[in-house]
């Protein structure tokens, strides 16, 4: 059944629509640009022959062929090249333009490459995704730059007539008007229905093509059924769709939820799950980057417990709400802890955002966010490396695992003892106040040095996105790499694990200081980013014999077990290969471990053989 839709005819007839994240925009056939979703538009007079959305930003192309890009600007996105250009595409974090020769140029973030574009080619089209970009060249080819994983940006010979770059896959349009598409295909978002398409636009996990006939086809799970009409063209965004009727009007829809049938878990797909643990009152609670915690009963529909999302600032780069636990002594103090980033502050000199830790009480199955107690507010001017893992350990700790956020910051950060970046924290928070948030554990390794933040309880960490503690008391941490090498620790306290410069056991700072560094603690276990692998996700104790520790990695969605220690050291073993992203690991009531995927299911963890 088609969803409910609004025919925009507030906007006046349009020649194009561009929708992104939440950034949306319509071209009047006078030139005119119309935003009606985000946060800002261009000034009022300028008008446009092209127009493109991205995330919370977007950019247009004037009649004299420069390019105006307006909206937020982290890395340099809204800063467009000088030049005369024939077209222009907004994707995630970068935008591309092709010039009046064909040569394409790409600004903003270049993480992977994504806005290195190619020289020496000649294209038609162009497009901007997530990750990745492409653009079809004059012969018809399909070139792709930027992030490889699960072969969004393989290159195809062709011919093609028409592109689409969506955030983790790319569909292209054959001669004969037949849909191709690569990368991620969790819910068949790759696997496009055998129509003959005139224009196809990707967005974050389905598709739609403009069919020969006139109506807009969607595919992939989670896909929204189209308004029974005829359209001229459509452009897919992360949380809604639009398309221009025959009479020059958009109409737009949201996308759906899938259906209970098209899922595994929880009768539910998963969004961002960081946390999923057991509940105190049955069944399992988990925890939305997006900025929100829902419970999920052994019995009954899913009850939302908390909903930050209007504080949460998510979900640019790694922020969001990243991680929760509860109280050890929870019958006796019933709080739940939370770390998330909240709004933009300024100091005076400078902006920044805030990275929170806060506890809330619960009640029954509702936690009270008006009585929150805010216990540490951390100023984090860059834009990822926030590390996030909140846990407590059998000493009735709270431990806080966070990233150097070099962006902002030196990336000696980690080395010193006088910031929290690149830090395991140890407070002590029984007892709270707003007086006294926490007190510094008496045995803490630094408690007693005047140079030194007392909180720290271990350092030299680049981006500890996940930790726990195993069942022997052991506090394993998965401190995410960067373009090589990948590291899981077990830390103790005062421990100094060497970045930046080590990463993992490989020296990055030179032989001669990596040798002065005797202190930096070894890795239990590493690996290479090799094949699809990334960035490690730690998991957390193992539930079987003869292993102590569960983990993976985000990208290639393999799982490991880790076994061994002593004398012979430790040993990791892969007991999965999971086909879609891991965000992290929870556990169930019943001790069962899973792996919480992106736009996926939680998939259950079947003991080794």
């Amino acid at each position: 059944m088609p969803p409910q839709s609004e025919v925009m005819e507030a906007l006046g007839r349009l020649t194009q629509v561009s929708v992104g994240d939440p950034q949306a925009c319509g071209l009047l056939q006078d030139g005119a640009l119309r935003c009606f979703r985000g946060k800002s538009n261009p000034e009022p007079g300028t008008t446009f022959s092209w127009a493109t959305s991205g995330k919370e930003f977007a950019c247009g192309l004037r009649g004299d062929g420069t390019i105006l890009c307006w909206g937020e600007n982290i890395h340099g996105n809204v800063d467009a090249p000088e030049g005369r250009f024939v077209k222009v595409d907004a994707g995630k974090r970068h935008a591309c333009a092709l010039d009046e020769r064909g040569d394409a140029v790409c600004w903003g973030w270049d993480e992977n490459g994504r806005a290195r574009a190619p020289s020496g080619e000649t294209f038609v089209d162009i497009q901007a995704g997530g990750t990745h970009s492409c653009g079809l060249t004059q012969s018809g080819a399909l070139l792709c730059w930027g992030n490889q994983a699960d072969g969004r940006s393989v290159s195809r010979i062709g011919p093609y007539k028409g592109l689409a770059v969506g955030e983790y896959h790319t569909c292209a349009l054959r001669m004969d008007g037949a849909a191709f598409c690569q990368g991620v295909n969790e819910y068949g978002e790759s696997n496009p229905p055998q129509t003959v398409f005139t224009q196809i636009s990707a967005g974050d996990a389905h598709t739609c093509g403009l069919a020969a006939t006139g109506e807009v086809e969607c595919w992939g799970i989670g896909a929204p059924a189209a308004p029974a009409a005829k359209f001229t063209s459509v452009s897919v965004g992360k949380h809604e769709s639009c398309a221009i009727r025959m009479d020059g009007y958009a109409e737009c829809w949201r996308h759906r939820d899938p259906s209970p049938e098209e899922i595994a878990f929880l009768d539910r797909i998963l969004s961002q799950p960081v946390e999923m643990f057991a509940w105190p009152s049955g069944g399992v609670a988990v925890v939305d980057r997006i900025g929100h915690i829902t419970a999920y009963p052994l019995e009954g529909e899913p009850r939302r417990m908390l909903d930050l999302t209007a504080e949460t600032y998510c979900c640019s780069i790694e922020r969001g709400m990243l991680s929760a636990a509860l109280d050890p002594q929870f019958d006796d103090f019933p709080f739940i802890y939370i770390y998330y980033q909240v709004d933009e502050a300024d100091d005076g000199e400078e902006d920044y955002f805030r990275g929170r830790l806060a506890r809330f009480p619960i009640d029954g199955d509702s936690i009270a966010a008006e009585e929150a107690l805010v216990i540490l507010d951390l100023k984090q001017k860059g834009a990822n490396h926030f590390g996030g893992a909140v846990r407590f350990g059998a000493d009735g700790m709270l431990y806080l695992g966070l990233g150097e956020n070099a962006e902002a910051d030196a990336v000696s950060d980690p080395q010193s003892l006088q910031t929290l970046n690149g830090k395991i924290i140890r407070i002590d928070v029984r007892g709270a106040t707003r007086e006294r948030p926490y007190r510094i554990p008496n045995d803490n390794p630094f408690a007693a040095s005047p140079n030194a933040r007392a909180e720290i309880w271990a350092y030299g960490l680049r981006n500890p996105w996940r930790m726990d503690f195993d069942r022997a008391g052991r506090l394993w941490v998965g401190d995410v790499g960067g373009d090589d090498i990948e590291e899981l620790s077990v830390v103790t306290a005062g421990a100094n694990l060497g970045y930046p410069l080590f990463e993992g056991d490989l020296c990055l700072g030179g032989n001669r200081r990596c040798a002065d560094l005797t202190e930096a603690v070894p890795p239990a276990v590493t690996y290479k980013h090799v094949g699809r692998n990334c960035a490690i996700i730690a998991g957390t104790a193992s539930p079987w014999p003869d292993s102590e520790f569960i983990f993976g990695d985000f990208c290639s969605g393999r799982v490991w077990i880790v076994s061994g220690g002593g004398e012979e050291g430790w040993r990791m073993r892969e007991i999965a290969d999971l086909p879609r992203y891991i965000f992290a690991f929870g556990t169930d009531e019943n001790g069962e471990v899973y792996a919480l995927t992106r736009l996926g299911p939680a998939v259950r963890l079947e003991k080794p053989e």
